[in-house]
């Protein structure tokens, strides 16, 4: 955690935008006010351009035109890019910035030169370990699930910043003088919501996000039985096939070693995802071996995962057991290399190997219990064995968004890749890995 005070204390905000060795699967961001940048090889719009990140901005829009029109122009012309731009009327005043995986700012900078070098501002930086291990990850998400759902948000568009321009015109630096111009009337903010009713949506877009991706996994599952590797045993689940497929194909034919850039690929594909997943079975059929270890993830690591999460062996797994499931999991894995080592009670450190992280996290989350007094153990009987097959999807995503049900540093695609791997007759593992590379074959999925 840091404070991002500019000079003040000689931490800004600049300096924390992640590089191009950071794996940064999208970008939220909620800033109120924006102005035309003097260095737009290096602001925060070109990071996310040259790191090939999608970012969603919302912005404000009222009769002061609070973002200027040079900077709404670019946005704009940006489109093209995976830059999504949509204007809250009159009420937004929030700054914050999510760069998923990496970490977010959450302060009093505005997208502006002077906000971000000069100004003296007050925002704090969490990485996304301290995100996670706080909490404040799900509440940023229901923050941001909170503008998307917004009926009175609407998208950027030429016509409006015509409006705009025109109203600037009008104003000549005056307050109240263009308000009578303006087509979007005065919101007077959300009105007091039922948190039921909110979570009760929420959770029917996941249901329905969970559904529409599964019919495309497992189409894709029904096309791979004419394009079967020669290395793949008979008796392979095919959802876990359908999983593995779209391992190789993200690591090794999207980008290369040290960039994954699926948006690039998806802006490409999302015309005809048909034809570019036909291009990667085609592929897939003819690799003479594993092209990156997915026989090791198949026949060891997935069937370990089966094997140790049994209806009858679950509840009595051993915490060496245990570490072995995290081991197997990528999503968790991937997660426990990005932990802070004081939180898993090395804080003398700076570096510690994965494989002697793994222990450690296991030995930490056994200890943790929800606030319905479960531990892991329980949480995980309850998704795979807790109720009818066929709803699985909402026991995931209590599991994972329900502050009754959560666990610290165990999130969705844990438990949504830990269930394909236990339960192959229900679903495939999905995590963020599987959601990039359906979305670089063109596929328009969420990525969690």
């Amino acid at each position: 955690m840091k404070l991002i005070a500019n000079g003040l204390n000689g931490d800004y905000l600049g300096n924390c935008m992640p590089g191009a060795e950071h794996e940064v699967g999208e970008v939220l961001a909620a800033i109120a006010y924006g102005s035309h940048s003097n260095n737009e090889k290096d602001d925060f719009i070109s990071n996310c351009l040259r790191n090939g990140s999608r970012l969603d901005l919302w912005m404000r829009y009222d009769h002061t035109v609070p973002v200027t029109i040079p900077l709404l122009r670019r946005i704009l012309r940006h489109h093209k890019d995976n830059i999504f731009c949509r204007l809250i009327p009159d009420c937004l005043h929030s700054k914050v910035i999510w760069w998923k995986g990496f970490g977010a700012y959450i302060g009093s900078a505005n997208l502006s030169d002077r906000a971000w070098m000069t100004n003296i501002e007050a925002g704090l930086f969490l990485t996304e370990a301290e995100l996670q291990g706080s909490g404040v990850a799900l509440q940023l998400e229901e923050f941001f699930d909170g503008l998307t759902e917004l009926k009175e948000a609407f998208p950027l568009s030429e016509e409006v910043i015509a409006e705009l321009e025109r109203i600037d015109k009008e104003r000549r630096g005056v307050d109240d003088i263009g308000k009578a111009s303006r087509t979007v009337p005065v919101w007077k903010g959300p009105q007091f919501l039922d948190s039921t009713k909110v979570v009760d949506r929420r959770m029917e877009n996941f249901r329905k996000e969970w559904h529409e991706t599964l019919t495309t996994l497992r189409s894709i599952g029904v096309s791979l039985r004419d394009f079967t590797p020669s290395w793949l045993r008979a008796g392979t689940p095919v959802n876990w096939e359908v999983d593995q497929f779209l391992h190789a194909y993200y690591y090794n034919q999207v980008g290369d070693r040290n960039s994954k850039p699926y948006q690039t690929y998806f802006l490409k594909n999302k015309a005809n995802p048909k034809l570019a997943t036909q291009a990667a079975l085609s592929w897939w059929q003819q690799t003479a071996a594993a092209p990156s270890g997915e026989d090791e993830n198949l026949y060891v690591k997935a069937e370990g995962i089966r094997e140790m999460l049994a209806r009858e062996r679950i509840i009595g797994l051993s915490e060496l057991e245990f570490a072995r499931v995290c081991e197997y999991t990528h999503a968790t894995t991937d997660h426990i290399a990005k932990m802070d080592l004081a939180t898993l009670g090395r804080p003398e450190i700076s570096y510690m190997p994965l494989q002697e992280r793994i222990p450690l996290f296991a030995d930490w989350l056994m200890r943790r219990k929800n606030r319905k007094g479960w531990g892991v153990l329980q949480l995980l009987e309850f998704v795979l064995y807790g109720g009818a097959d066929s709803e699985l999807w909402r026991r995931i995503y209590v599991a994972a968004k329900d502050r009754e049900y959560v666990l610290p540093h165990y999130g969705l695609n844990s438990i949504a890749e830990v269930a394909g791997w236990a339960r192959p007759e229900l679903s495939p593992p999905r995590n963020g890995r599987t959601s990039k590379a359906l979305k670089a074959l063109g596929y328009d999925v969420r990525i969690y």
